[in-house]
């Protein structure tokens, strides 16, 4: 199954490289966030090769909702996450497709085709960057760890974000918001990030990723402490969460202010 996904990522991919760059016109602009075309170009050829392999299967996706047929397999795609860094012309964005089964996540593709980037995981068989076994990092200094802010669209106020934000801005290296989660979670597995803050996103947003950082050995828990342990799919569910290498962790939950 993870061939058909990193097929399905990549036939989306040569589609969304193709316009990149391009004059874009969006569908909808909103205070916060874009509909492009493009989003629904990239969902439809992933749907069209994930059907035509397995066309029992049910696929959640951004744009279309839910195709509901056989219960047992659920696909979760967002077919360009990063939409707002893609209409811009900023190359942070990616297909992301993951695939839960009975109610556990068992494989994730995050694909930037501009990079050429071809993060997938599958559960219990470890993590790959085009073909590179990944692990998280073993920083250990907090004044030298980069991170990450994840938060939902629409969940989530500036005056909150701020404040959340704080402390890690003041105290670590340096605190990125890249706009394009499932990317994130892959630095993270790469070694690149030291650890992700995530408030209130969607769960079809990070989904792919979470399994690409949990097979490198990310550390991932609520913001509580309590390791984090994937519910069956619902379209709402907004999970708070704290990633890491594992070393800084609970310094790092440490700092937020709930």
């Amino acid at each position: 199954m993870i061939e058909i996904a990193k097929e399905a990522a990549s036939v989306a991919g040569a589609f969304l490289k193709e316009r990149f760059l391009e004059q874009l016109v969006p569908d909808e602009e909103l205070h916060n966030d874009v509909k492009l075309p493009e989003d629904k170009g990239s969902e439809k050829r992933i749907i069209e090769v994930l059907h035509r392999h397995f066309p029992t299967h049910t696929i959640f996706s951004e744009e279309v909702g839910m195709v509901s047929r056989e219960e047992e397999y659920l696909w979760i795609i967002d077919p360009l996450d990063g939409t707002n860094n893609y209409f811009i012309g900023y190359p942070y964005f990616s297909i992301s497709i993951a695939l839960q089964h009975k109610g556990e996540l068992v494989l994730g593709v995050v694909y930037n085709p501009v990079a050429g980037q071809m993060f997938w995981a599958e559960k219990g068989k470890g993590a790959y960057l085009n073909g590179k076994r990944l692990n998280v990092n073993n920083r250990q200094d907090l004044t030298r760890a980069v991170g990450t802010y994840i938060r939902g669209r629409d969940t989530v106020t500036k005056e909150e974000e701020m404040a959340f934000t704080e402390p890690f801005v003041f105290q670590t290296k340096r605190l990125m918001r890249n706009i394009a989660p499932a990317l994130d979670w892959c630095l993270l597995a790469n070694g690149w990030l030291d650890y992700i803050v995530m408030q209130r996103s969607n769960i079809m947003d990070v989904a792919a990723g979470i399994v690409i950082a949990q097979e490198a050995g990310a550390t991932i828990t609520d913001w509580s402490g309590k390791p984090y342990q994937h519910e069956p799919f619902q379209q709402d569910h907004t999970p708070s969460l704290v990633a890491s290498n594992g070393h800084l962790h609970e310094t790092i939950r440490s700092m937020i202010r709930q």
